[in-house]
């Protein structure tokens, strides 16, 4: 017969305490506000209608803008021994999706890509992904404005596998 002590039980108590611990961590929830009354208001809020201030496009869209509005300048990176995909060029383009224009070569199948990824490849930063240390090839895209509410302003490049797979996933915006 196996008698517990203190020794041996307190490790198994302490676990579950901890265990309790980070779960009530991960739901975030203040235990003090769990059973706290919700806020009083007098106040109704209604939807806001085109006719609040605000502009009704065409395309139903209020305020006037694009949801996409970019400017796409392409380069080549001298210092790469490299040569570019077939068919890039240096130069500049816009972009512009709901309404669709600008002066991009394809801005329906490159707007159908952004309403695909969204505005993730965009703002993604790769600089403390573990990635592969490969060389695609010297282009350089600069993009500037906003998908939707996000301000955009970043650069594509291929250098290293982080960075050609998140070219790659627009590649139809950068080089159509």
């Amino acid at each position: 017969m196996s008698l517990h002590t203190l020794a041996t039980a307190l490790p198994a108590r302490l676990a579950a305490l901890a265990a309790l611990g980070l779960l009530i961590t991960a739901c975030g929830n203040d235990p003090a506000e769990v059973n706290a009354p919700a806020p009083e208001s007098d106040q109704t809020t209604e939807p806001s209608s085109p006719g609040d201030g605000e502009e009704q496009g065409d395309d139903g869209a209020t305020g006037g803008d694009a949801e996409v509005e970019l400017t796409i300048e392409r380069s080549l990176n001298d210092e790469e021994s490299l040569s570019p995909e077939s068919g890039y060029e240096e130069g500049t383009w816009t972009l512009t999706c709901a309404p669709v224009g600008g002066d991009h070569p394809d801005p329906e199948a490159a707007c159908a890509r952004i309403d695909e990824v969204g505005a993730e490849p965009f703002v993604l930063d790769t600089s403390d992904m573990m990635c592969t240390m490969i060389m695609g090839g010297p282009e350089v895209v600069r993009v500037t404005g906003h998908v939707e509410d996000t301000e955009v302003d970043t650069e594509f490049n291929k250098v290293g596998g982080c960075e050609v797979d998140r070219f790659e996933s627009v590649d139809t915006v950068l080089n159509p």
